[in-house]
């Protein structure tokens, strides 16, 4: 696979609906109030009904497996969350690359990743290496 510091991934984009999320939440057992319902939600500070962490890093997974396929593994990804991913909005998720390490005769692929919903809030960035077969 060729690639170089500079390239970006295809982006993974998803809407903040009730559909994903609530499948999410059957997978996971995560059926917490503050996901669904937004007067619980507000109660708490938040200004709605808000995605569960765990779905928003399991987008990145899922954008890096997109991109990698079957020629990598996941070695690490680091995510610090920034804000909320509130119902109605849609999530993007980006990544480039940002460096490239051989040793060994392995090549690890590295990126810096952010989500931003369609207000251009940060919602998390994150950090990821993959290494690639």
């Amino acid at each position: 696979m060729q690639v170089s510091v500079g390239d970006t991934l295809p982006e993974f984009v998803r809407e903040g609906t009730v559909d994903h999320w609530n499948r999410f939440a059957a997978a996971n057992y995560e059926f917490a109030a503050h996901h669904w319902d937004d007067a619980v939600a507000r109660d708490e500070g938040f200004p709605g009904a808000f995605a569960m962490a765990p779905l928003q890093q399991s987008f990145i997974y899922a954008m890096l497996r997109g991109w990698m396929g079957d020629q990598g593994r996941i070695e690490a990804v680091n995510i610090k969350l920034r804000s909320p991913f509130i119902r109605g909005r849609t999530l993007t998720t980006s990544g480039e690359v940002t460096g490239i390490i051989e040793r060994d005769g392995s090549r690890s692929v590295e990126f810096n990743i952010t989500q931003t919903d369609d207000q251009d809030t940060l919602v998390s960035e994150a950090t990821a290496v993959v290494g690639l077969f």
